[in-house]
Formats: C-alpha cells, structure tokens, sequence
C-alpha cells in the first residue's frame, strides 16, 4: 500500500508533516505500507535529512505551490503540477492507493471530482469529519461540501457515512440523526421535512430529528445535515473549545490562584481540550469520490497527520470503496431518484 501526502499544505512546517508519516511507518501495524512525499526541491532539500534512510519513504518534486486563497478553476488550470493536484493524478493512475492534504479544500475537492469522479450513483460527495467526545463522537455529514442539496443527497450521505463508520470505529450499526430545529418530524425547513420520511425510508438505523443542544448527548453516531449548516456547526464547536479551554488556562496562568488549585484545575482543562481535539482523530474523508482523499485541518500538527494516515490506511484495508458501492446497490434507493 502506497499512500500520497502532501507537504506542502497547512500552517504547520513541512518537517511536522513528515515526522507524522515517519510515525505512522514505525507502527507495527503499518508494516506493508508506503509513504510517498509531495512537494518542491527546496522543502525536500531542507528536510531530506529527516527521512533519507527510510526505505519506505519516496518523495516526488512538484513545482507549484497552491495557497489557501487559489480558487479552485484557476489552480487546476494553471497549477497541474503542485503537490496537491499532482498526488490526486497519481491516485488516479493507480500510482498511489490514497492520498493526504492539510490544503485548500475548495481545490482539494474540486481536482478529486475532476480528475477521479463520483462513486456510481453517488449524486454529490461530502465532507465528513468526526467530532471526538472522548471514547465516543459522531460524525457530522455534511461540513461544507455542499450547501444547497436535496433529501436523496441526505440518503446518499447516510449510507456513505454508516459505510465509513464501520471500518473507522467498529461500530456496526451507526444510529443516524437530523439535524433539525426541534425533534417532531414535520419541523424544520423544505429540505428537513422532505427528507425525513425518506431517511426513516431507507435507513433502519435512523433516529429522527437530533436538535443542536443534543449533539453531545450520545443521541446519533451520524448527524446528517447540508454543508452550510455543518459547516456553521464544525466552526462553532472549535472555536467554542479553543476559546474556552485557551482563556481558562491563560486566566489561571495570570490569576492569584494557588498552585495547589491550579495543579488540580490544568489536568483537567487539558483533558477537555484533548477530548474535543480534532488532531486526537485526523482527518475528514471526502465521501462519494471514487478514490481515498483525506483532508486534514490546517492546523495539523505531526500526531494528527499520523492518525489521518492510519484512516486512510483503515479505510484502503477494508475496501471502503466498494463497501460504499455494495451498500448502494444492495438498496431500491435510486428507484424514481429523478423525480426526488
């Protein structure tokens, strides 16, 4: 197994980037696997030192760099051979089985769909990210992909995300929720109502309409939703968490607090941090495109990039593509699918 990865993205320098794929080659459990590195002459040069006698690592030279403010036309146009774009070619002749990016998503997805395609059927892909609590979390479906969809596209989101999940957390049959403004089943918007009696339809493990102050009540494995409201939704519970966790340390830091309170408040404080930290999971698959593209957070650092290699590992091991597809076909769900 040959997975690509892109140094070249994200806050964090190339070298954290690398030491997480250096990381990921050293668990035992990974032992059948490659690591190939995407990214200039230059990073390489500066960093070749950090992984030149691995032999399971490759690295391939890619002239131009995509930035966080390239719109997505213009840098499949005019950056083919950035590492971004280049690694998501090479998955696609089969050169690589997957492939990872802290960069600009908007690029990210559209080179994938581009270049890749939809799984068959599949009407639109998703962003998908888990959203840790500790040993249990749900996934939220979807984060920003979309943001006008349909109820087949909430079905087809459904049934990707119970696939992933499975592999991803064992869990084999994922409860399934709506995100809704309240939980009777005729609330909510065009979209929610339509949606609901097709998602209890198709979906045996649907629970119903989950409201927001319920996301980390353990009520849904899956939170369903179209990507301007997930993506509402992921930003608000981040900054929420940073801002909470980051002010309390510094407020402690800076107050006259004994140190006997404060060496019992910071372990504390730093659990809640870890247990909503997104770098504790990895990274977000983009469901429904035919191949394994995972993107990470900006911010990732060496132990996140680790974790979102290991997904990806997890995921091209147990053949979530085809699960994704046997799952499809295995249901009566595009009957009329263009009536819907």
């Amino acid at each position: 197994m040959n997975i690509a990865l892109d140094i070249m993205s994200g806050d964090k320098p190339p070298r954290s980037i690398i030491k997480g794929a250096i990381n990921f080659l050293n668990n035992h459990k990974t032992l059948n696997s490659k690591v190939t590195l995407y990214g200039n002459k230059e990073t390489f040069n500066k960093n070749s030192h950090l992984f030149k006698k691995i032999k399971r690592i490759k690295y391939i030279y890619c002239k131009d760099v995509i930035s966080m403010h390239d719109k997505p036309s213009h840098a499949f146009k005019n950056k083919r051979n950035s590492s971004l774009i280049r690694m998501i070619d090479d998955l696609n002749n089969k050169e690589v089985d997957g492939a990872i990016s802290s960069g600009n998503t908007g690029v990210l997805l559209t080179s994938s769909l581009l270049l890749l395609g939809k799984l068959k059927n599949i009407k639109r892909p998703a962003l998908a990210p888990y959203i840790p609590m500790g040993e249990k979390g749900f996934i939220l479906c979807d984060a920003g992909a979309n943001a006008k969809i349909k109820p087949i596209h909430l079905l087809q989101f459904g049934i990707m995300t119970s696939a992933y999940l499975k592999i991803a957390e064992k869990i084999k049959s994922p409860k399934i929720g709506l995100l809704n403004i309240g939980t009777e089943k005729n609330k909510g918007n065009d979209l929610t109502i339509e949606a609901y009696p097709l998602l209890k339809k198709y979906l045996s493990n649907f629970i119903g309409n989950v409201e927001s102050r319920d996301l980390f009540n353990n009520k849904a494995d899956i939170i369903l939703c179209d990507g301007f409201t997930g993506n509402i939704v992921l930003k608000l519970i981040e900054g929420l968490i940073n801002k909470f966790t980051t002010s309390t340390l510094k407020t402690l830091n800076y107050s006259k607090t004994t140190n006997e309170l404060k060496s019992l408040i910071y372990p504390i404080l730093l659990d809640i941090k870890k247990t909503y930290d997104y770098e504790e999971y990895g990274g977000t698959l983009l469901l429904g495109i035919n191949g394994i593209i995972m993107k990470c957070h900006g911010s990732s650092n060496d132990k996140a990039i680790e974790n979102a290699l290991i997904k990806t590992y997890n995921a091209i091991n147990n053949n979530l593509i085809s699960n994704i597809e046997n799952l499809l076909s295995s249901t009566d769900i595009m009957v009329k699918e263009n009536n819907t």
